[in-house]
């Protein structure tokens, strides 16, 4: 990706080099349904684009308004030298739908700050800043907001303020301590009152699952992974006892749409990959972002600034552990059907990014089960993005804190799933869940309603668009017609989507348009090697006329009855920030998944074959009390264990246990 500002007009051109490790050669990608080049406006921001707003447009700013600066937040801009109070930016693009021509380039500044987070200690001002032109010196302010005012320019601030014609405002920053509200350091009333480790997982005999060069073998599972720098982590060739089932799965965009009442909120819309997703993967933490036992793969990019390959630690973590729920299990007490029981703990392999865009951080899982089935999973945390309370604020966000607010937003992404079931000749049917009337057998006279499936096959991509709806549920399948279970059923995997949430802004308005793949719940097309990714990098700006228009994937309409398919899935959810998310938004609850399933694939569930299981039955089923068998399936029973502790050692460590002392008998 390279921004030739040095062309007439300047442009962004995408190439694609080669071979590697040693190129030879770089040619324009030509791609049907994809610009290149694409107009310089939409260029992703980058560091050196913000070197220039520092120097250009802060940096003179700073010296024009600092008397407006000290005595609304007694801070100036945080530029070198800087004092310990400063303000930091936020930088909000604006789409070019908001402005009508693509060759237009604004973004606005939010300004906060320098505390941990900054977008959670705002201040009442922002600047839009015309980017243009190539030539960084020619960038200028158009407008400033100020205390719920707008500005149409510097000096007209500067005289409304000075001749007291405006409302002013005075805030102060804040202490930076642990007792800070933002911090994320301990405080409170600490549990447990006294340090006590919490539980960990062991691997008794090592590890069971190996990594060579991006390759991962678990049980029966095998498959290969990387981070790419545009959209994310990805998967290849998926196979599970021998068989591939996914060619590719991974991370296509991830979006944020907030709204309020303010220009630094209401076009305020996030298209992230503008911000290269994989290169915010980093540094997963031990302990807190991983199990204490987990691998930790590394990856590099090539770094624009250092002109050299840059490795970025902990990348991934790739580690097994027991969810803690049992997979599948069924206990018997009939002495008339037997009484027995089998059952299996569920471990399953992970491997798990966390990508930090600015405040917010999403987690991705892909999830391997010993059963078959992948399970693709997005956690949100992280830090909201505030505004300055005020009461047209309200129908957006709740009041957080003295002079905050968050305001109301939908998180949205996207993934890609080329999957391949029984190889690359495919179907997509829906197998709807109808009710039907019915007389009863036993009394004719008597009529009752039931539920029936029916199958149906999606020809076209048109005709294969899912969009959810409560009132008509049915499973999403998608099969190789040529192959059939013995008993003539088909042998597909099922799609299972969690997370769903529906766009409310009309098609085609505003931002809307970078992101059409938010319009369907799931969208199935066939396989194109010029279909590689439903987003483009460029989606911050180019809301007016896109780089990638994904409804063009499945507007074509082809046909897909036996063809190799490519689903699209999207998943998302509101969120209206309260106070429980500060400091910061935890995950629970904030979960987007879905699963691919074995649906009539295998003869029975693949775990059967998993030494993980027990099976316990009695010595003789005729007299229970010679006792039962265990098997283990030759997995030992040791396993680190807590000590069991004495009722002494017990109330030594907690004296203020509640005890019956004539109730408890001391040897027990």
């Amino acid at each position: 990706m390279m921004f030739r500002g040095d062309k007439s007009p300047p442009v962004v051109e995408e190439y694609k080099c080669g071979p590697l490790p040693d190129v030879q050669v770089c040619q324009l990608i030509r791609l049907p349904g994809r610009k290149n080049p694409v107009p310089f406006a939409y260029r992703p921001y980058d560091k050196t684009e913000f070197h220039f707003i520092d120097v250009y447009i802060l940096k003179p700013l700073n010296q024009s308004i600092y008397q407006i600066l000290m005595e609304s937040y007694n801070s100036t801009f945080c530029l070198p030298p800087h004092s310990p109070a400063c303000l930091t930016f936020g930088f909000l693009p604006v789409g070019t739908a908001f402005l009508g021509d693509s060759n237009k380039r604004r973004a606005w500044m939010s300004f906060s700050y320098d505390l941990p987070f900054s977008s959670i200690h705002p201040v009442d001002f922002g600047i839009l800043i015309n980017l243009d032109d190539a030539d960084a010196s020619r960038w200028r302010i158009e407008k400033l907001w100020y205390a719920g005012q707008m500005f149409n320019s510097v000096g007209h601030l500067i005289d409304q303020y000075q001749n007291n014609k405006i409302h002013k405002i005075v805030l102060h920053k804040l202490v930076d301590n642990a007792e800070l509200f933002s911090s994320l350091q301990l405080r409170g009333d600490p549990v447990p009152q006294k340090p006590q480790r919490p539980p960990l997982q062991v691997e008794p005999d090592g590890k069971r699952y190996s990594l060579v060069n991006r390759e991962v073998t678990y049980m029966n599972w095998k498959f290969n992974f990387r981070m790419s720098a545009l959209t994310g982590p990805v998967l290849y060739n998926v196979r599970f006892k021998g068989e591939r089932l996914v060619y590719e799965m991974g991370l296509q965009e991830i979006a944020v749409f907030y709204s309020g009442p303010t220009p630094l909120t209401e076009t305020i819309n996030f298209v992230d990959s503008g911000d290269l997703l994989g290169t915010h993967s980093k540094s997963l933490i031990p302990g807190g972002d991983c199990p204490e036992h987990s691998t930790l793969v590394n990856q590099t990019f090539w770094n624009q600034h250092n002109k050299e390959v840059s490795s970025y630690d902990a990348t991934f973590c790739l580690f097994e552990h027991n969810t803690g729920y049992p997979l599948r299990r069924h206990s018997s007490y009939s002495k008339q059907f037997g009484s027995f029981y089998g059952g299996m703990l569920n471990s399953v392999l992970t491997l798990r990014s966390a990508l930090t865009i600015g405040n917010y951080d999403y987690i991705i899982d892909f999830i391997f089960h010993q059963n078959g089935i992948i399970e693709t999973r997005l956690m949100s945390t992280g830090y909201i993005v505030a505004s300055v309370f005020s009461e047209l604020m309200r129908p957006y966000a709740f009041q957080l804190k003295q002079n905050i607010v968050g305001p109301v937003h939908h998180h949205m992404a996207h993934f890609k799933v080329d999957l391949d079931v029984s190889e690359t000749i495919n179907r997509f049917e829906t197998l709807d869940i109808v009710k039907e009337s019915v007389f009863l057998k036993q009394n004719s006279n008597v009529s009752s309603e039931q539920i029936q499936f029916v199958s149906s096959l999606k020809e076209t991509e048109l005709d294969a668009v899912y969009d959810y709806n409560f009132r008509t549920p049915k499973y999403l399948v998608v099969h190789n017609n040529n192959e059939r279970t013995e008993y003539g059923a088909i042998k597909a995997y099922r799609v299972q989507l969690n997370g769903m949430s529906p766009s409310l802004v009309n098609e085609d308005v505003g931002h809307e348009r970078t992101i059409p793949w938010a319009r369907h719940q799931m969208v199935v097309t066939k396989h194109k090697e010029s279909e590689q990714w439903s987003s483009s990098n460029y989606g911050m700006f180019d809301s007016l006329d896109p780089v990638v228009n994904f409804t063009q994937f499945y507007s074509d309409d082809e046909n897909i009855v036996d063809e190799d398919l490519v689903l699209w899935i999207s998943a998302g959810l509101y969120h209206i920030p309260h106070t429980e998310d500060l400091p910061v938004t935890p995950t629970v609850g904030n979960h987007l998944s879905f699963f691919l399933l074995p649906y009539n694939y295998f003869p029975e569930c693949p775990s059967m074959g998993s030494r993980d299981a027990m099976y316990i039955e009695h010595l003789n089923k005729s007299d229970y009390s010679q006792g039962v068998r265990v098997e283990r399936n030759g997995n030992s029973r040791n396993q680190c264990v807590t000590r069991r502790s004495t009722l002494e050692e017990l109330l030594a460590q907690n004296p203020d246990m509640a005890l019956e002392t004539n109730r408890v008998d001391p040897n027990q």
